[in-house]
């Protein structure tokens, strides 16, 4: 019959034969199975969500516009502040005016 040996090969032999289909037939469905972005780019509720967010970007663009514009215009109403002649600091304080009872 068949000795140890034989056995051992044999039996590791099939072993082998058996993992090495397991790991071919696993690398096979892993490379054809469906993608996720495919999926994720035909639902409604994505493209929706990716509006939402490109409207978002571009509100956030626009209110930094507004706060550099605001910016620019104070700076330019300081520096005319600064620049006529006579006129007082913004920093000052109006003269108070005591009013009779």
């Amino acid at each position: 019959m068949i000795d140890g040996k034989a056995a051992v090969i044999i039996g590791s032999s099939l072993a082998g034969a058996i993992a090495f289909w397991a790991a071919v037939y696993g690398w096979g469905k892993w490379l054809h199975r469906p993608r996720r972005e495919a999926q994720r780019s035909s639902s409604p509720d994505d493209t929706r969500l990716e509006r939402i967010e490109l409207a978002i970007d571009a509100i956030a663009i626009e209110v930094e516009r507004l706060g550099e514009s605001q910016r620019f215009a104070t700076k330019l109403l300081a520096e005319r502040d600064r620049l006529q002649p006579g006129s007082k600091p913004a920093s000052a304080s109006p003269p108070r005016v005591i009013t009779p009872h």
